[in-house]
């Protein structure tokens, strides 16, 4: 396995913020996206101060839509974290379209589809896009990007969503039902 060209995820801040925070995210678990709106609004509130976020989006076993969802957030994003941050929230407040239960009797062909369609809603301008190609190619930058972040998940031992790391230490205690006053009761502390 070649070594990554970038580091894994998609990170708000400075990489030299004091305090820096990994949120492991699968876009197809519920619990992932009930976490995603504590975790933007942590985001918002110390933008400004000497944290760093940074979110990973992964890949667990039993959700089959997540691969092709992943690549999707990667080939959007680009090299840009505010975009990939954005992408994932359109992504998880359309997450009843691609849940198991809506997938049951659908096709691989039909998530691209669909993924299509939900990125032209995000961006119009994706319409004329290749993106349906960068989704498909398991052997090009897209995949390896995503692949990377996988792969640091499982280095990490992560193996369920959400998966919360602050300054490369898990924080158990943070999980899909805290909220902003248990996150800031953490990080507010090493400021």
């Amino acid at each position: 396995m070649p070594v990554p060209s970038r580091p894994s995820g998609f990170r708000l801040g400075s990489g030299d913020a004091p305090v820096q925070i990994e949120v492991f995210i699968d876009l197809e678990c519920p619990f992932s996206n009930k976490a995603w709106p504590t975790v933007l609004a942590i985001a918002n509130h110390y933008e400004n101060e000497s944290v760093a976020m940074t979110a990973h989006p992964i890949v667990l076993c039993d959700h089959r839509q997540s691969w092709d969802l992943t690549k999707a957030v990667v080939a959007i994003a680009a090299d840009d974290p505010q975009r990939a941050w954005q992408f994932i929230s359109h992504l998880y407040k359309h997450q009843a379209d691609y849940s198991q239960d809506a997938f049951d009797h659908k096709t691989r062909h039909d998530l691209r589809q669909l993924i299509e369609d939900l990125a032209t809603k995000f961006d119009p301008s994706l319409k004329d896009s290749d993106l349906a190609q960068q989704i498909s190619d398991e052997q090009g930058s897209v995949a390896s990007r995503a692949k990377a972040s996988v792969r640091y998940a499982i280095g990490r031992g992560v193996w369920s969503t959400p998966t919360i790391f602050i300054n490369g230490s898990p924080v158990p205690e943070l999980e899909s039902s805290s909220t902003r006053s248990d996150w800031q009761a953490i990080i507010d502390p090493m400021l």
